[in-house]
C-alpha cells in the first residue's frame, strides 16, 4: 500500500473491510500519523452506526424477486377501506352541515 493509498484507507480500517496484511500495515502507518488517528477515530462511531444498521436490516432480497400472488389484493382492499372511510367521514360532515344549517335559523327564530 502506498503512502497516499494509506491515507485513503482510513475509511475502509474504520468499517474493517481490509484484508489481514492491509490491516497490519495500516496499524504500523496509524501509530505514525495523527491525521489518520484522528479520522480513524471520527469515523468510528459511523461504522458502529453502520454495523448497527446491518444488523438490524433483514437478510438482502433478491432483486427480481417477486410479490406474493396475495399482495395486490392485500393492497386493494387496504385502499377500498381508506376510500370507504374518507366517503363516510365526507357524508357525516354533509350531513351535520345540512342539519346546521336547517336547525340554526330554527334555533334563532325562537
Amino acid at each position: 500500500m502506498r503512502s497516499l493509498e494509506r491515507h485513503r484507507a482510513v475509511g475502509a480500517y474504520a468499517l474493517g473491510v481490509l484484508d489481514e496484511a492491509e490491516t497490519f500495515r495500516f496499524e504500523d502507518h496509524l501509530a505514525e500519523c495523527p491525521r489518520c488517528a484522528t479520522d480513524a477515530a471520527e469515523f468510528g462511531p459511523t461504522a458502529r452506526q453502520l454495523m448497527l444498521y446491518r444488523q438490524a436490516t433483514p437478510a438482502f432480497v433478491p432483486a427480481l424477486a417477486q410479490p406474493g400472488p396475495r399482495l395486490l389484493d392485500r393492497l386493494l382492499g387496504e385502499i377500498t377501506v381508506r376510500h370507504r372511510a374518507r366517503r363516510r367521514r365526507l357524508l357525516y360532515g354533509l350531513a351535520a352541515s345540512v342539519v346546521l344549517a336547517v336547525a340554526g335559523p330554527a334555533v334563532m327564530a325562537f
